[in-house]
């Protein structure tokens, strides 16, 4: 399902979470790639094939990598808010961390 999450020409909206994430890429692996994987990862992509994920669905919540500074080795991500259970500060970090650090 992978998809093109990187667009540095998005602007962030109120109904988004922003994280900020340092990434250090394997030899070999660029920078973005290692970004779209991140933010992938940590959202709306996974292994298998999700069958109630239209592409409309798909489109409103994906991630969109807004800002990348490869000398920093940071990034910014925003996430739709409708990804997250409201008052849940363990599935939101369950969401932005778990995948990405093997939580």
């Amino acid at each position: 399902m992978r998809q093109d999450y990187i667009d540095l020409k998005y602007k962030p909206k109120k109904n988004e979470v922003i994280a900020l994430y340092y990434l250090e890429p394997a030899r070999g692996v660029s920078f973005e790639e290692v970004a779209n994987h991140l933010a992938g990862e940590s959202s709306i992509d996974t292994w298998s094939d999700i069958l109630t994920l239209s592409p409309s669905l798909a489109s409103k919540l994906k991630p969109h990598v807004f800002f990348l500074n490869k000398k920093k080795k940071i990034i910014k991500v925003a996430y739709h808010l409708d990804l997250f259970e409201i008052n849940s500060i363990p599935q939101i970090l369950s969401a932005l961390a778990g995948n990405i650090f093997s939580l």
